[in-house]
């Protein structure tokens, strides 16, 4: 039985059900953020405020997708929050870009998602240096890195991302590459 299941259950039931749908959700979410984060008591953690948060809210709350959903954007929420402390912790200044190359694969916004790599696309039919180019820098290669892949000067690089990424921007605002 799945997330979504149990909690249609536990809505309609007793403590009993709602017991079973919480254990679900520690089994199916801890082994994913253990993956994430790669230590098993800070997973723990987190997946217990998961929880807690979940305890909290979630009957009066209407799901536009699906309660699964929903709960992944808890866990999505709470790695950030683990992540900015972490740093903290290490008397480091956390910006988006450090979260970036920490962890390129937390996916906060899925439509941004879907949009950057359509016009990705579109770039890369274009000119395919320019989407090379930001597709290296995203993956995190230093600009050293980019010219030697590649075979630039450090000032062609440069000239090569700034026009790459003001046709991603022209992209991302008008749908299109002019």
């Amino acid at each position: 039985m799945n997330i979504n299941e149990l909690y249609q259950i536990a809505c309609n039931g007793g403590k009993a059900e709602e017991e079973q749908l919480l254990k679900k959700i520690r089994e199916s979410f801890f082994y994913l953020v253990e993956q994430r984060i790669q230590n098993r008591q800070d997973a723990e953690d987190i997946v217990q405020e998961i929880v807690i948060t979940v305890t909290e809210k979630y009957r009066g709350i209407t799901f536009e997708k699906s309660f699964s959903a929903w709960i992944y954007q808890i866990m999505e929420y709470k790695l950030l929050h683990y992540y900015r402390d972490k740093y903290k912790q290490s008397g480091k200044n956390l910006s988006i870009d450090d979260l970036d190359k920490e962890n390129h694969y937390l996916n906060l916004d899925p439509e941004l998602t879907r949009r950057l790599l359509f016009c990705l696309r579109k770039i890369n039919r274009v000119n395919n240096r320019y989407a090379r180019i930001l597709n290296l820098g995203y993956l995190g290669y230093t600009t050293e890195e980019i010219c030697q892949k590649m075979a630039l000067t450090r000032n062609n690089t440069f000239t090569i991302i700034s026009r790459a990424r003001s046709l991603l921007k022209y992209c991302l605002k008008n749908g299109e590459v002019k």
